[in-house]
C-alpha cells in the first residue's frame, strides 16, 4: 500500500516538472547590515584651543564612570598656562602704550610735515629773492660803495694835507710859532697821518671787497639758493613718503596689535579647556561617539595622569542619562540602491537570544564616506529596562522590497527572444499558446511575474536540464 504522503509529494513533482497552476503569495526581500547602538545627543569633548598647546593631563574619571552635572571630568595642569597668561596681559600693556606713541608720532607728523614743506618753500623763495636781488641791485651799489669809500679816504686826505699846508703857511708868515700853534700842527699832521692811514686800509679793503668778498657773496648767494631749492625738492618727496611710511607703519602696528590682543583673547579662552565639567549626568566613553559610530581611537596613548591630550581630538564623550539610543550603520553603493525610504525590519542583539527589536529607517546618506560606504540610521523600539547600551552591536534585517500577492514562477519557464519574455499557457481546449509577460525581481530561485499571468492558470515547465 502506498504511503498517504507519496501522492502529494508525486504531484508537486508532476506540477512543478510539466504542469504549474498559478498561484499567489507574499514576496518579500531584505537586507542585512551590522549596527551600534549610539545615543541621539552625545557631548563630545574636544580641546579647540587656539594658542595654548601644553594640555598635561592632572585628572580625569575613568571609562564608563557615571558622572553628576558640574562634575570634573577632565583637568590638566595650569600653573604654566597662568604664567604664559599673566606674561601675555604685561606685555599688553607695553603694546598698549608703544601704540598711544606711535599714534602721537603719526599725528604730530601730519602737523609737522606741512609746515616742513612751507618752510622749506618760505627758505627757496627767499633765497632766491636775496639772490636776484644782488645780481640785479645789490652787488653794484656794493662795489660802488667800495670805490666812493676809497674816493672819500682819498679826499680826506687831500683836505687834511691842504689842511696842514695852510696852517704852515700861515705860521711861518708870523716868524714865531707859538706854543699853541704848535699844538695845533701836530694835531693836524697826525690827522694826515690818520687820514693817510685810512686810505690805505680803504684801497686794501676796497680791492678785497671788489676781488673776493662781492664775487664769493654771489657764489654764496647761488649756492644758497641752489640748497635751498634741492632742499624744497627733496623735502616735496621725500617728507610726503615719510608721513606715508609713518602711515603704513602704525597701520602694520594697529594689525599686529589687534592680532596679538586676539591672540590674547583666544589664550584666555583656552583656558576654558583647562578644566572640563559635566554638562548633565550620564556616562563617560573614551573617544567619539559621532553619528554613525563610537571610536576609541588612540586614546589610549594619552588618556591618563601626566599625559599630553592633543588638540582637535575627540578626548571623550559623555550620553546623558535618559538618553535614546539608535542604531548607526554604513552599507554598499548596491545595497544604498535597494533601499527604501522608511524602510522597516528588525535587529537582533547577540547574548539576547530569540528576542528582536523592530527598527524604522530614519537616515540614508546620498553621498559616500571616505571608504565609499553611505551611512544608515535607524531608530529601535527598546523595553523600557532593556540592558543594551552605547557602543553594543546588532544585527539589523531591513525589507526591501514586499508585495502581499505575488506571482513567481521558476527561470526555466520562462523564454527570452527578441527582448521580450514569454511562457507557454495551457489553455481551457488544453491547447498551448506562448504568452508575453513582464518580469520583476528574482527572489529565492523564482522570477516575479509583474504582467501577462492570473491567478489559477496554468503554465508548462520544460524539465530543468
Amino acid at each position: 500500500m502506498k504511503s498517504p504522503y507519496l501522492l502529494p509529494a508525486l504531484f508537486l513533482a508532476n506540477c512543478f516538472a510539466g504542469e504549474l497552476t498559478i498561484k499567489s503569495q507574499p514576496l518579500e526581500t531584505s537586507l542585512e547590515l551590522d549596527a551600534t547602538f549610539i545615543p541621539d545627543q552625545p557631548k563630545v569633548f574636544k580641546i579647540e584651543a587656539d594658542q595654548w598647546s601644553q594640555f598635561v593631563i592632572a585628572e580625569l574619571v575613568d571609562h564608563g564612570a557615571k558622572v553628576k552635572k558640574d562634575q570634573v571630568i577632565l583637568a590638566f595642569e595650569a600653573e604654566d598656562y597662568q604664567r604664559h597668561l599673566a606674561e601675555t596681559k604685561e606685555a599688553a600693556k607695553g603694546r598698549k602704550i608703544a601704540l598711544a606713541n606711535a599714534e602721537r608720532e603719526l599725528a604730530d607728523l601730519k602737523v609737522s610735515t606741512p609746515r616742513l614743506l612751507e618752510g622749506l618753500k618760505l627758505a627757496r623763495d627767499r633765497a632766491k629773492e636775496s639772490l636776484d636781488y644782488f645780481t640785479e641791485t645789490g652787488r653794484a651799489l656794493q662795489e660802488e660803495d667800495a670805490r666812493e669809500s676809497l674816493d672819500r679816504a682819498k679826499r680826506s686826505l687831500s683836505y687834511q694835507e691842504e689842511e696842514l699846508k695852510q696852517l704852515l703857511k700861515m705860521y711861518q708868515e708870523d716868524g714865531i710859532t707859538e706854543e699853541t700853534e704848535e699844538i695845533i700842527l701836530k694835531r693836524q699832521r697826525a690827522s694826515v697821518e690818520s687820514a693817510r692811514f685810512t686810505l690805505k686800509k680803504t684801497e686794501q679793503s676796497s680791492k678785497w671787497a671788489l676781488e673776493k668778498t662781492i664775487p664769493r657773496q654771489a657764489v654764496d648767494l647761488k649756492r644758497a639758493y641752489d640748497d635751498a631749492l634741492l632742499a624744497h625738492e627733496t623735502g616735496m618727496i621725500k617728507l610726503p613718503h615719510a608721513l606715508e611710511e609713518t602711515m603704513l607703519s602704525f597701520a602694520k602696528t594697529q594689525r599686529s596689535h589687534a592680532k596679538s590682543d586676539q591672540d590674547l583673547q583666544e589664550l584666555i579662552k583656552d583656558g576654558t579647556f583647562m578644566t572640563l565639567k559635566a554638562p548633565v549626568d550620564g556616562t563617560i566613553y573614551y573617544g567619539e561617539i559621532s553619528d554613525n559610530s563610537w571610536s576609541v581611537g588612540g586614546t589610549a596613548k594619552f588618556l591618563f595622569e601626566t599625559g599630553v591630550a592633543p588638540a582637535n581630538t575627540a578626548l571623550m564623550s559623555l550620553v546623558p542619562d535618559g538618553s535614546t539610543l539608535t542604531l548607526q550603520g554604513s552599507i554598499s553603493q548596491k545595497d544604498r540602491l535597494q533601499i527604501p525610504a522608511e524602510a522597516k525590519g528588525t535587529v537582533s542583539v547577540e547574548g539576547l537570544e530569540d528576542a528582536n527589536f523592530p527598527v524604522t529607517l530614519t537616515q540614508l546618506d546620498t553621498a559616500p564616506n571616505a571608504s565609499g560606504q553611505y551611512g544608515v540610521g535607524l531608530s529601535v523600539e527598546l523595553p523600557k529596562e532593556s540592558p543594551i547600551v552605547t557602543g553594543m552591536k546588532g544585527k539589523v534585517q531591513l525589507v526591501t522590497y514586499r508585495k502581499e500577492a505575488a506571482i513567481s514562477i521558476p527561470p526555466n519557464a520562462i523564454t527570452d527572444e527578441g527582448g521580450k519574455s514569454s511562457v507557454k499557457l495551457k489553455m481551457a481546449d488544453g491547447k498551448h499558446e506562448m504568452r508575453e509577460v513582464k518580469t520583476g525581481r528574482t527572489v529565492n530561485g523564482k522570477i516575479e511575474i509583474l504582467e501577462g499571468l492570473e491567478v489559477d492558470q496554468v503554465i508548462l515547465v520544460p524539465d530543468p536540464e
